[in-house]
């Protein structure tokens, strides 16, 4: 009698494709070895940047100075529920501040600019790691390899591995998430297919915690989209689903609940800042809906795949074509996860150049496939070709250099930017990155002409590569220097005593830079929090304006010091809404004076510190174009007749006066 019958060896659907290797390919025993020198070569050029002189961006200080608070509260509460500036900020999850955290307290305690970038450094080495791995499993190690060095070098990559902004750290955890996710799917079996699942949907969590919620859109959508247009309905018939479940919720949830407990506004904070930035209905988005935004993400995937971005569309056309080596289905994950997320972001009213990242890496394997093969020995002779791309580069790549040049020039020359360099130390920096990345590219063009593909694309690596370095080291520190912020901070921080620096208050939103410059702690007019509330929860720009401005006349008018910190736009807003606001009703404006103007950089950047008492030092004058100094001017006389009038009326109702603001 025959025993029961075995069951059959599991196994995917579609079996994995074989090694895609070709005489003109990598060996495989050297897959480790690029890998290896991939990650040299990525954390390099992140810690080349860790003490930059280069000033941090408002999203980069948001992000360093609620770290700085959170390690210095030291109790559990200042972890678990964030703040800046004092205030709650409920705008996004903890994960980067803990990121900062843990990497200020494994360099004993220093919480400075460096301590903010390395976790980016790490993020971006997840990041081109696991673009290579996607890659090495969709095309071979010859894809991989391309892909990867792509991916280190492309504009994108370099800019923000140096920042300090969570972007990066959430497109690297999606980007493994999805990786997982479909080399499970496809490339799989078994328990191998399981372990890939979970770690897809802990990645996926992870995501969540450092920015939710992101991952629900940018990791949700390409993987339904996936099952649901290749009608792989049975991917989901798995019980590993149910445990990556549990892992997806593990970070951040038990964060999340805690949260509401604890604040119960955050709710309707997260329902502003995450639904009604997509939908357009924040105030501060809401210009963001006019038609030729819906272009913006097209001019955004170029500059990040830059110098690379002249092979994106021939990479996209060989993916559509079917043309090359793709393992099965990958061309489609590729484009469905590329296009869906292009779709959401155009669709949504809230952009950033940031938010495109989610979207990269399918871009960054495409063009390393792209790239495999125009740098490839076996492609077949065409030394016409070949002499008409190096005639091309090297007419070309001068001129879009020279073009840079003037236009550094004409926007130095023009005070339109912030820079503390003269024009000439700025065209030396620029100079010598142009001329890095030149070489390169020149260089990589005429070892075409010779049949030396890979050392050619090796060269133009190599010249991106130093390109960047030159230009984070002599450039960027003088035309991103944040040289009005860091003034007008060190001047909160030297010029006012302790008491003073009590009375400020901030109109409308805290410049970041300010704050973790000077590291003067000051609230908003109205709490934020307390402004939603008082909003049932909608949020409208001009009802804030008026409560704000409300609230501004009752200190200035109190007899305790009050002091204002503004920008220059904000300052004028409420210098010409006040005053005729209050002639309309029969009251004068309070006196003021100006305390602190920043002293560097365009006028619209010099903050501005006033108050209902005159400073104990010279009073500065802001100093505003004179179309503005003007509107000022007019405002003010046209207060005092509406004052008059209304003194002098009968019944001592002041009249509305049409046209008058």
């Amino acid at each position: 009698m025959s025993g029961p019958p075995t069951a059959p060896e599991l196994t995917p659907p579609h079996p994995p494709a074989p090694p895609i290797l070709h005489s003109g390919d990598f060996p495989r025993s050297t897959g480790t070895g690029w890998f290896v020198l991939l990650m040299l070569l990525t954390f390099a050029l992140g810690a080349s940047q860790w003490h930059s002189a280069s000033g941090f961006e408002p999203i980069d200080c948001w992000v360093a100075q609620t770290a700085r608070e959170m390690y210095e509260g030291g109790d559990w509460r200042s972890y678990v529920i964030p703040t800046f500036s004092g205030e709650t900020r409920m705008q996004k999850s903890p994960g980067p501040y803990w990121a900062v955290c843990l990497t200020a307290w494994l360099r004993s305690g220093t919480l400075d600019e460096a301590t903010v970038r390395i976790p980016n450094t790490l993020w971006t080495m997840l990041l081109v790691g696991s673009v290579f791995w996607l890659a090495r499993h969709v095309g071979g190690l010859r894809a991989a390899v391309f892909s990867g060095f792509t991916a280190a070098t492309c504009g994108a990559v370099l800019y923000w591995s140096g920042r300090g902004a969570s972007d990066l750290g959430v497109t690297a955890l999606m980007t493994l998430s999805l990786a997982a996710f479909w080399i499970g799917a496809e490339r799989a079996a078994g328990a191998a297919r399981g372990r890939l699942w979970l770690l897809a949907w802990f990645s996926a969590g992870l995501a969540m915690l450092y920015k939710m919620p992101m991952p629900l859109v940018c990791v949700g959508l390409p993987a339904a989209a996936y099952v649901l247009l290749l009608r792989r309905w049975e991917l989901l018939r798995s019980g590993w689903h149910l445990a990556g479940l549990l892992l997806f919720l593990l970070p951040w949830l038990p964060w999340a609940v805690a949260t509401l407990q604890i604040e119960p506004t955050a709710l309707h904070k997260w329902r502003v800042e995450y639904w009604d930035r997509a939908t357009g209905d924040l105030p501060n988005v809401d210009d963001q809906r006019r038609w030729y935004w819906h272009f913006f993400y097209f001019g955004v995937a170029l500059a990040f795949c830059a110098p690379y971005f002249v092979s994106l569309p021939g990479a996209i056309l060989r993916a559509l074509r079917g043309r090359g080596t793709f393992a099965p289905r990958s061309r489609a994950f590729l484009l469905i996860w590329a296009g869906v997320l292009f779709a959401f972001f155009t669709a949504a009213a809230g952009k950033e150049t940031r938010y495109f990242l989610p979207a990269l890496p399918p871009l960054l394997v495409l063009l390393g496939i792209e790239l495999a093969a125009c740098f490839d020995p076996r492609r077949g002779p065409a030394p016409q070709r070949d002499r008409a791309v190096l005639g091309t580069v090297s007419v070309l790549a001068p001129l879009a250099a020279a073009a840079g040049a003037i236009g550094l020039w004409i926007v130095r020359s023009r005070g339109l930017d912030d820079g503390v360099g003269s024009i000439r130390e700025i065209l030396i920096g620029y100079g010598a990155a142009a001329g890095l990345f030149c070489a390169g590219a020149i260089s990589c063009a005429a070892l075409l002409t010779r049949r030396r593909e890979h050392l050619a694309f090796g060269l133009l690596v190599t010249g991106t590569a130093s390109a960047w370095i030159a230009a984070s080291t002599l450039l960027l520190p003088l035309i991103n220097s944040q040289a009005p912020f860091r003034d007008f901070a060190s001047q909160l921080s030297t010029r006012l005593d302790a008491d003073q620096q009590s009375a400020l208050r901030q109109v409308a939103q805290q410049d970041s830079r300010v704050i973790w410059y000077s590291n003067v702690r000051y609230p908003r007019v109205i709490d934020q929090l307390d402004l939603l509330e008082m909003q049932g929860g909608t949020r409208s720009r001009e009802r804030e304006i008026e409560l704000i401005g409300a609230a501004m006349i009752e200190r200035l008018e109190s007899d305790s010091l009050a002091l204002f910190v503004a920008t220059p736009i904000d300052y004028l807003l409420f210098f010409t809404r006040a005053p005729l606001e209050l002639a309309r009703r029969g009251r004068e404006m309070p006196p003021t004076h100006a305390w602190i103007v920043s002293r560097a950089g365009r006028w619209d950047h010099r903050y501005i510190v006033f108050g209902n008492r005159p400073p104990p030092w010279t009073e500065p004058r802001p100093a505003f174009p004179e179309k503005f100094a003007n509107k000022l001017d007019e405002v003010r006389a046209t207060a005092r007749e509406l004052l008059t009038t209304a003194l002098a009326a009968p019944d001592g109702r002041p009249p509305t006066t049409a046209g008058a603001e």
